[in-house]
């Protein structure tokens, strides 16, 4: 009797440069190939599917997302996916290079049109932080592990190029985080870490009609320690009646991102964000005061059009006075970006790096703070994330010290 023949499993590859939340969402679609038969392929030349996921939030993300489309293409076999905010941000780069593909970041779920009729749907595979692979810098620190709770932005910012990849606000519903979170401290005694992540984080709910400090309050009840990221200072704000409160008396919480990008009201303005980020200060320094074991971290952008180097200092001053870490971009010019047609008279890019150089020299003056430019591609972020974990042990002596 001739042996049936083993059937031949399809096989996919995926590649990105892509942050955390369509890191994570990528890591669903990997599982969810796996559900419905598909195979990891150890190489692109391997692969029947090649997902690519391209980020274009940096001009350096931008060109780095190019050339893994290019290499994509060489291998010649694999069916070609171009995803990511990549190909809405810069349509006219990816289409000549012809992915077999485009799934926007903003229609992520799209992603489930891979498989034809899937035995199990997208929406139905758990959240993991497998994501990680050996050369992915957030390895350093395995016990923590990311939630994403919303994808999109409820800010329109006319300089971000982001948000015309990413979309709007898409809050994800609170007992579905919550299942996860369960699910993800259950599944893995490792973690000791529950990171909530998404574009807008501080935003989350107002879409579906609940809080992101709700949200907050909820998660707190199940975990032993968590992180709170991406938090708008627009939001900082609206909530700081709220959240700051929790954020003092709350010894879970353990880091706070609150990201200003400018601590002047005019540059503000101009970029249609909160300008009361000032107001936030007595806030912000009173955390310092209460809670010296919170890691505090923030964004700046220097060289926003009309911003003048005083401007600048004064918000390098401003961070210096409150955050241990701190990430420094350059503002950068996007073709599709709002700001182009807004008649804003732009810096040269020789005054754009004249600025970071001084930032690079003034933060030197504050060896405790984590500062760090160079837009997000891995090669500037893998020396970071070792002393991220530094600074997370030494906070943890610093409470157990006061406590005893």
């Amino acid at each position: 009797m001739e042996m049936e023949k083993k059937k031949v499993s399809s096989k996919f590859f995926i590649e990105d440069n892509m942050c955390t939340p369509y890191k994570l969402i990528l890591s669903r679609a990997n599982r969810f190939l796996i559900e419905n038969g598909w195979e990891n392929a150890n190489s692109p030349e391997e692969a029947d599917l090649h997902i690519v996921g391209g980020c274009a939030a940096f001009h350096s993300l931008e060109n780095e997302a190019l050339e893994l489309i290019k290499s994509a293409k060489k291998a010649k076999k694999a069916e070609i996916i171009a995803f990511g905010c990549l190909p809405t941000i810069s349509p006219e780069k990816v289409k000549p290079l012809n992915p077999d593909r485009i799934i926007h970041a903003r229609s992520w779920e799209r992603l489930e049109t891979l498989v034809k009729n899937p035995k199990v749907l997208l929406n139905e595979v758990p959240d993991a932080h497998e994501f990680r692979s050996d050369e992915e810098y957030r390895v350093d620190d395995p016990g923590r592990a990311f939630i994403l709770v919303e994808t999109g932005c409820s800010s329109n910012c006319p300089f971000c190029p982001h948000k015309i990849g990413i979309g709007n606000l898409k809050s994800r519903p609170m007992p579905e985080v919550i299942k996860q979170v369960k699910y993800l401290m259950e599944s893995n005694k490792k973690i000791h870490t529950i990171c909530l992540h998404g574009n807008d984080t501080g935003s989350y709910g107002t879409d579906i009609g609940t809080t992101f400090p709700e949200l907050v309050r909820q998660v707190l009840k199940i975990v032993p320690r968590l992180h709170l990221t991406q938090v708008n200072a627009d939001w900082a704000y609206k909530y700081r009646d709220e959240l700051f409160p929790l954020l003092q008396k709350e010894e879970k919480i353990k880091e706070f991102q609150v990201l200003i990008q400018s601590s002047s009201p005019r540059i503000l303005d101009l970029m249609e964000r909160c300008n009361k980020v000032k107001e936030l200060y007595p806030y912000l320094k009173n955390l310092r005061k209460t809670r010296p074991d919170l890691i505090l971290r923030t964004d700046l952008m220097l060289g926003y059009p009309t911003a003048t180097m005083e401007e600048d200092k004064e918000s390098l001053d401003f961070v210096s006075k409150l955050f241990d870490e701190v990430a420094i971009h350059g503002f950068e010019q996007f073709t599709h970006a709002r700001i182009m047609r807004m008649g804003l008279p732009f810096h040269s890019q020789e005054e754009i790096s004249k600025r970071i150089e001084y930032a690079k020299n003034f933060m030197k003056s504050f060896p405790a703070i984590l500062a760090h430019h160079g837009g997000q591609v891995y090669h500037t972020m893998e020396g970071i994330e070792g002393p991220k974990v530094q600074m997370r042990k030494d906070r943890d002596n610093l409470l157990e010290a006061a406590n005893i």
